[in-house]
């Protein structure tokens, strides 16, 4: 993570199956990676920006997006900046997420305003829980959980919940991997990385 960029979170939120929305966002130069997500929102999706005027472009670029029908394609967006990366993937890839489909994915928003220490200790000594971090918005923490077992989830979040300092905790199931680091799924079903110069510049 740089300090001299803007990194952020956008979660976007469009109408039917997306597929212009898809092709724009993977050709996008500030986008590093896109997952496709259940819940409220359909793409959560790690960006950079080289300061608030391009981010307020880039955004204002998005909302004009128009289906067929003229309609916007894209019904609401959320852009949080990430303060601090607590937690992250060094040496993993496209082809990694592709390999995982035994295995369950998953996003989750946790708003805990006060007392990130104990929070922070317990997240970090997950073997589950791939990424952290510390964003500004709604929620404080957005973690990234791999894991085989469903039970051992569940497990985290028993002990996330008896931290009694957390407001609220939103799990969001990765459908799939869209783009990651720079990386596309290409025409045989394989990771090609893009064209796109993105400086490694990614915070998940």
């Amino acid at each position: 993570m740089s300090d001299t960029i803007i990194h952020a979170l956008v979660l976007i939120q469009n109408w039917g199956e997306g597929d212009d929305i898809i092709s724009t966002l993977k050709s996008d130069k500030h986008i590093v990676s896109i997952f496709h997500i259940m819940g409220r929102y359909s793409f959560l999706i790690d960006a950079n920006f080289d300061n608030k005027e391009q981010l307020s472009a880039w955004v204002g670029r998005m909302k004009s997006i128009k289906l067929q029908s003229g309609t916007p394609a894209i019904i609401s967006m959320q852009t949080q900046r990430i303060i601090d990366v607590h937690k992250q993937k060094e040496a993993y890839s496209l082809a990694d997420y592709l390999s995982m489909s035994q295995r369950y994915h998953f996003f989750v928003k946790i708003d805990n305003p006060h007392h990130d220490e104990a929070l922070l200790k317990l997240l970090s000594k997950s073997p589950i829980v791939s990424s952290i971090l510390h964003v500004q918005g709604e929620n404080s923490f957005t973690i990234e959980v791999i894991v085989g077992d469903y039970d051992d989830y569940r497990k985290l979040l028993l002990e996330m919940k008896q931290l009694k300092t957390i407001h609220h905790i939103e799990t969001q199931e990765v459908i799939s991997v869209v783009k990651y680091r720079n990386q596309v799924v290409g025409e045989g079903g394989g990771p090609v990385t893009t064209d796109t110069d993105i400086r490694e510049l990614y915070t998940l």
